[in-house]
Order: C-alpha cells, then sequence, then structure tokens
C-alpha cells in the first residue's frame, strides 16, 4: 500500500498529477488516478497540486497515540526544520508541547546530520568514488535505485541522518525504546520501513499531522514552558535543511578532492543523473535534495504564511541563534554502523518496439512526426511517451486533448455541415461567424461572404434580441420570412458563458403549402356537403308539403264517406 493514498474524485481531463510527477508514476484508470508503488519515489509533488485534495499521506498519529497509552517510552527525534513550520517557536517551547502529548525525550536530528557529515568527509578524504551523490534524501536514493540503476554505486554508502539519530538514540536509552521522527517529509515514512532501517525508527509523522494533534489536545505553542525544560543541543547540523546545508557542515579540506555542487528540485536533480549518466562526469561531491528550497520546501510543511521566503527566514534566524560552528563541540562519535547499502530496484516499464509506438500513435491521428504536437495536456511530455504509458498500461488513449478535441470538432462539424436544418452561429453583435450549407441554401447565400455580417441583413427576426435579454430561449415558432417567401420553424438559443446566439431554421415552407391546400380542399368538401344538405333538406321539406296536401284531402273525403255511412245505418232503423 502506498504512502500517498487517494480518494475517488473527479479527475476527468484534468492529469495535473501526471503532469508534475518526474517519473509518471501514475496510472490513469476509469477516470481515477493509482499510484504505481514500484515506480513512486514519494517526493511528493501530487500532494501540492492535486485541484481535487484526492490525495493525503498515509496518517500515523494513531499508532503512536496507542504507543504512549500502553506507557512505552517513546522518544522523538525532531527535524530541525520546525522552526520554519511553526511560528514564533523555538526549541524550549516545542519540546514543551511535546512532552505535554506524552513523548518522554526529544532530541533534534540535527545531531546525527552532523555525524552523518563526518562519514561525507571520509568518502571525500579516501577518493575511491568516481562520484558521490549523499542519501540523506530518501527519494533521491530512490530515484537512482529505480531510474538510475547503473549509477547506483555513486550513493553516498551512509545512512540518513534520521536512520543515524533513531540508532544514537536506541544506543544511549535502550534498544526496547520507541523512536518516532517528526518532519516535513513523505518518503520518511517509507525509508524507516526499508529492509536496512528496520526496527530503529517505530513511526514518523509529519508537521502537518503533529499540528493537527496539538491542535485536538488544545496545545499550542504561545511562549510558556515548563522552566526545567533545557536547550536541546547546539549543532552545525541544524543547516541540513537548507540548500547547500550539507556542504557547509563539511570541512573545507576534504572538499578539495571533489568539486562541490548543491542541486534541489527534482527535476534539476534528474538533469543532473542524465549528465553524470550520459556524459560521464566525474570528480563530483553533489549534495541532491528532491524538494526545491531543500526540506523547507516538502510536501509535508504546515502551511507557512508567506510561503517559502518565510520559512527560509524562520530557519535562518533559528540557526543563527542556536547552531555550534562547523565542526564544535567536539562530539565524540556515536558506536554505531552508519554504513548502508544500496542496491537496484525495478520499476514497472517496458519500452515497446517502435512499431508498436508508431501503432499507438497512428490510433490517435499521428501518423508522421509533425502531427507529435508533445503539448504534454496529457501529462506526458511527449506523444512518445504518452504511447509507451498507454502500452504499459498507465494511460488512455483518450488523454490526448487534440486528438479528441480534433475528433469533437470533426464529428461535430460533420453533423452541422449535413444537418437538413440551416443552422446560423452569432457573436454577442449578432454578426455571422459560422452558417452551414443548408443555410445558405435556404437564403440564397452560396455566392455570397456571410460570414461577419448582421444577422438582420439577412433576416428579419427582432426575438433574437428578446431571446439574448430575456435568456429565455424559444422553440419550434414559427415564422414566415417575407423577404425569402419561406415559412420556418425557428428555435433561438443564447448560450451566456460563449455569448453567442445559436439559430436552428428548419424549412416548413413545402409542408404548410400543403397544409394550406389541404385546408383548401376541406373547405370546399364542407361547402359542397352543405349545399347536399340543403338540396336534400328542400326536397324533403316539398315531399312533406304534398304529402301533407295530399293526406288532409284524404282525411276530408273519408270523413264525408263514414258520415255518409252512419246516415246511412240510421235511417235503415
Amino acid at each position: 500500500m502506498s504512502i500517498i493514498q487517494y480518494k475517488k474524485a473527479d479527475c476527468r481531463n484534468c492529469y495535473k498529477c501526471i503532469r508534475q510527477c518526474p517519473v509518471k508514476a501514475i496510472a490513469y484508470k476509469n477516470d481515477q488516478v493509482e499510484i504505481i508503488d514500484e515506480d513512486c519515489i514519494l517526493c511528493g509533488n501530487c500532494l501540492s497540486v492535486c485541484p481535487q485534495n484526492a490525495k493525503s499521506i498515509r496518517r500515523d498519529i494513531e499508532l503512536v497515540k496507542a504507543s504512549i497509552n500502553k506507557k512505552e517510552k517513546v522518544y522523538v527525534s525532531l527535524a530541525p526544520s520546525f522552526a520554519a513550520a511553526f511560528e514564533n517557536v523555538n526549541e524550549r517551547l516545542m519540546t514543551h508541547a511535546l512532552e505535554k502529548l506524552g513523548f518522554i525525550y526529544v532530541e533534534e536530528t540535527a545531531l546525527a546530520a552532523y555525524h552523518v557529515s563526518r562519514q561525507y568527509e571520509k568518502l571525500m578524504s579516501e577518493r575511491k568514488m568516481k562520484n558521490i551523490i549523499t542519501t540523506a534524501c530518501p527519494s533521491i536514493v530512490y530515484l537512482v535505485e529505480r531510474y538510475y540503476p547503473e549509477l547506483v554505486d555513486m550513493l553516498a554508502p551512509v545512512i540518513s541522518p534520521m536512520v543515524a539519530h533513531g540508532k544514537m538514540l536506541k544506543e544511549m536509552y535502550g534498544p526496547r525504546i520507541k523512536v518516532v521522527f517528526i518532519g516535513p517529509c513523505a518518503s520518511k515514512k517509507q525509508e524507516f520501513k526499508d529492509i536496512n532501517n528496520a526496527g530503529v525508527i517505530s513511526f514518523v509523522l509529519t508537521f502537518q499531522e503533529l499540528k493537527e494533534w496539538m491542535a485536538d489536545e488544545g496545545i499550542y505553542l504561545n511562549g510558556q514552558f515548563s522552566e526545567d525544560i533545557k536547550k536541546l543541543k547546539e549543532t552545525s547540523g541544524r543547516i541540513y535543511p537548507l540548500p547547500g546545508g550539507i556542504l557547509k557542515t563539511i570541512d573545507s579540506k576534504f572538499k578539495k578532492n571533489y568539486k562541490s555542487i548543491s542541486i534541489d528540485g527534482v527535476d534539476r536533480c534528474i538533469k543532473a543523473l542524465d549528465s553524470i549518466k550520459n556524459e560521464g562526469m566525474e570528480n563530483y561531491f553533489i549534495e541532491m535534495n528532491s524538494c526545491a528550497g531543500g526540506c523547507i520546501g516538502g510536501p509535508c510543511m504546515s502551511e507557512v504564511k508567506g510561503g517559502l521566503i518565510e520559512a527560509r527566514t524562520r530557519l535562518i534566524d533559528y540557526i543563527r541563534k542556536n547552531s555550534a560552528k562547523i565542526g564544535q563541540p567536539n562530539i565524540s562519535e556515536p558506536k554505531i554502523d552508519f554504513s548502508r547499502k544500496f542496491s537496484p530496484r525495478s520499476h514497472n516499464n517496458t519500452v515497446p518496439s517502435d512499431e508498436v509506438i508508431q501503432e499507438i500513435l497512428n490510433s490517435t491521428g499521428k501518423f508522421t512526426p509533425d502531427k507529435e504536437l508533445n503539448c504534454g495536456a496529457c501529462g506526458y511530455s511527449t506523444c512518445r511517451d504518452k504511447a509507451i504509458a498507454v502500452y504499459n498500461k498507465k494511460a488512455q488513449l483518450y488523454m490526448c486533448m487534440p486528438y479528441m478535441k480534433e475528433r469533437a470538432e470533426s464529428i461535430s462539424n460533420l453533423v452541422i455541415s449535413t444537418a437538413p436544418q440551416a443552422i446560423f452561429a452569432l457573436d454577442s453583435e449578432l454578426r455571422i461567424q459560422e452558417l452551414n450549407n443548408s443555410a445558405r441554401e435556404l437564403f440564397g447565400l452560396k455566392s455570397e461572404i456571410a460570414e461577419g455580417r448582421s444577422i438582420h441583413e439577412i433576416l428579419k427576426c427582432p426575438d433574437i434580441e428578446k431571446v439574448m435579454i430575456s435568456g429565455t430561449n424559444i422553440n419550434d415558432s414559427k415564422y414566415y420570412y417575407e423577404e425569402h417567401g419561406v415559412t420556418v420553424e425557428q428555435s433561438i438559443i443564447y448560450i451566456p458563458e460563449q455569448k453567442t446566439t445559436i439559430l436552428i431554421i428548419k424549412d416548413i415552407t413545402k409542408e404548410e403549402q400543403r397544409r394550406k391546400q389541404m385546408h383548401q380542399l376541406s373547405t370546399e368538401n364542407v361547402e359542397l356537403a352543405q349545399k347536399v344538405i340543403d338540396k336534400q333538406m328542400r326536397v324533403a321539406q316539398e315531399i312533406a308539403s304534398l304529402l301533407g296536401e295530399t293526406t288532409a284531402e284524404t282525411k276530408v273525403a273519408l270523413t264525408k264517406l263514414k258520415k255518409s255511412i252512419v246516415a246511412e245505418v240510421g235511417d235503415a232503423e
């Protein structure tokens, strides 16, 4: 499990952490990033740049608390950069605060840094190494072991000040004590677990963790401390966190044997290692620190108002007031083993053949070298680097922004250009920016340059301004453009973010003509039906009139006949 942990976040189309990762130890899968442990050098760059705050350093506070609660003797190795991380603090205030948290004893890692410098002096005096690269920064060690295995024998075979101090504390106070290193570094959380350092350091806390813990416990560095708190031992090793700090602790007489330089920032360290590897540079003592600005530029420094400048000022002020001169006082060398062996470590990055790389490039439209823009938007410096990452399943094809943009534009342009509807795109002043072939054909613009002209020169439609002012779009409204003799269904869409108005116009002139024809035919049929009905009604009325007269005459005749018959019957009686 990586020291750098991450939570799910919307990483889509960002790639910021990949761009900032100097060794590209980040894979991108399913819209999420993954730290590749065997590739990562734990420089912490990705922690600082993630806009989603999706990455964090593994927290060990609870483990330290548990150890303290079990009444174990827990000692602190405190990085001297604490003076830069905390405002208005000195070693007595910090010691007091740490003892209130439950720590038994506090000592600065700088004491061990003094002795580590003496080991560097021995190496320089022996003159056996072609070049000497300092090993106080674990991220530099991981960088060389994983990416420059041919330079491993140039790593100074010396433990870091943190490990040396852990050994010194155990030598003095017993092997059963627990040692907690507190500093600004992410990679220290891995270094203390390395096989060569097992059991020396028990836990590592960052300054950020310490600040949060102190806040939870209500402990503040407010200028008050117990009078029996003694000052920490003075040593020249307090300058280690600054660029060139190691070189400043080495006696000048030893520097005659090697050309001494200091390099900070992982990108510059990589360039220096490339020069050593490719150009055969020799006889250099190189102080390397992966963090720009030295340890005070570490990824786990608590936030400092004023940034790196203020942090540097605080530390320099602390050093001036509390550090001994180089070589003073005369501290006897502890009886510990300062040696360490380094060996190449494998990392997951296979370089495929040129044919395979070209095949991957072809899949994103890069058939020729001039199509390889090397823009870096995907997070990789070159298109070929990104193709190699795709081969190693670290990256996806669609991470190429120019390709996806070109593809999207190609598809959208194809859709727009072949759309049967007339489409206009207007700027904020209603000038035509784009129009499709259907628009040119519908409004007779085939032989004219329409781009740049006002839409009102072509279409008399006051509703366009109404939409821009109200922000309420109009959908599928019927318009008749008399000047063009066309009837249309028209949608007016305003996009405020881009100050763009889109007109989508469907020609319904023929449908409208057919509708009118059908309406006229229907009207004629209705009139004809009405005439038939009227005629039928007249016939019915005439028939009824004739039937009425006949019925009346029959009634009169039958009545007369009845009366006649009745009269005859009466006379007979």
